[in-house]
């Protein structure tokens, strides 16, 4: 299939994330409604225990069927297509174990191959459990999009949380606080800004993009009292981004920024830091969201919420985010592929 085509109907495939969390739970119901199979040809990167257990758990057995297939070519519509993938002697329910992390991780990998070569129109990853998919000798990422930066070089990706109503883009992820002051550097901050900007412009239809810079320290620095990133590193980026014809404001003060719903006159937020952003994002749009790698030659998406074991086997776990990553995910690729024809390429995105 030739990379991006929606001549046929799109392939999405879904890395399984933790077997013991939510993420098996939401796509399998996610499955039981309508219009997917109209719209879409699903294909999970999993081990077929998972199948089988959840589907005997969630009381399935007779309404989920799936199609084990090698090639992502070889997928039928209208049912689920599995790629068998790693091993999975054994895993429970509502837990996380070793063995789950690792089919995890073995999952993920090869979702991101297959989208590497253009075989999949989207990718969209379950939630993980860190403290299994993260592994020093093997695997040492603490999250996806830390292992889809190392993997990407050229196209490193900014995680971007996104909403009808707000879009945060986070500068460092999963790293302790103690450290976030030394990655904000000018060469950093313009990577990103510039990664957000082609973003808003290619996958969501953003003619001219206008980006807000939250500052570090409280009162934004305060010209410098409390703190010297703002005066010294951010301001003069956004008056160099601004010769460049870039709409760029700030640095704001993140309580003031967010009180005064300065998010509403903005197309973007750029925070520093993981809480500086997730938090108002999940305070102001709770599960209505999703999370999107920014940056990156194919399009990945993936819930905004973790692996919830408390959620599991509940009739209140909430689907919300997984259906907008997928949707809406298909959406970015519909406007990937008109912004290229517009520009005249036929392949990724620069």
């Amino acid at each position: 299939m030739e990379k991006g085509s929606l001549d046929k109907l799109p392939r999405v495939a879904f890395t399984i994330g933790e077997p013991g969390g939510i993420g098996p739970q939401l796509l399998f119901h996610f499955l039981q409604g309508e219009g997917w199979a109209e719209s879409f040809i699903p294909i999970v990167l999993a081990h077929r225990r998972v199948i089988e257990r959840w589907r005997s758990f969630l009381g399935l057995s007779g309404g989920l069927r799936y199609h084990a297939i090698r090639h992502v070519r070889d997928a039928k519509p209208a049912q689920l297509n599995l790629i068998e993938c790693g091993s999975l002697n054994d895993f429970v329910i509502g837990s996380a174990s070793p063995e789950g992390g690792r089919l995890a991780r073995t999952a993920f990998i090869e979702g991101v191959k297959l989208a590497q070569t253009g075989e999949l129109d989207l990718l969209v990853t379950l939630p993980v459990d860190k403290a299994t998919f993260y592994d020093e000798a093997t695997f040492p990422y603490r999250g996806h999009t830390e292992y889809l930066r190392a993997h990407s070089p050229n196209t490193p990706p900014l995680m971007l949380m996104v909403s009808d109503t707000l879009r945060i883009a986070v500068l460092t992820e999963h790293i302790p606080l103690r450290e976030v002051a030394h990655h904000i550097t000018a060469q950093n901050l313009r990577q990103a800004i510039l990664t957000l900007h082609q973003t808003l412009k290619q996958d969501f239809g953003v003619p001219t993009p206008r980006i807000a810079i939250l500052g570090l320290n409280p009162h934004a620095g305060d010209d410098g009292i409390i703190g010297a990133e703002e005066k010294e590193v951010i301001q003069p980026l956004i008056a160099a981004l601004g010769e460049e014809s870039l709409w760029v404001g700030g640095p704001f003060s993140p309580d003031g920024f967010f009180a005064a719903r300065g998010y509403q006159r903005v197309d973007a937020v750029l925070a520093l830091y993981h809480d500086q952003g997730l938090i108002p994002f999940k305070l102001l749009v709770g599960w209505e969201g999703f999370q999107y790698s920014s940056g990156l030659p194919f399009v990945r998406t993936a819930p905004d919420h973790g692996v919830a074991y408390d959620q599991v086997g509940k009739d209140t776990a909430d689907i919300s985010s997984l259906s907008l990553a997928v949707w809406e995910g298909l959406a970015i690729v519909r406007r990937r592929q008109a912004w290229q024809e517009s520009q005249g390429e036929s392949g990724a995105p620069s």
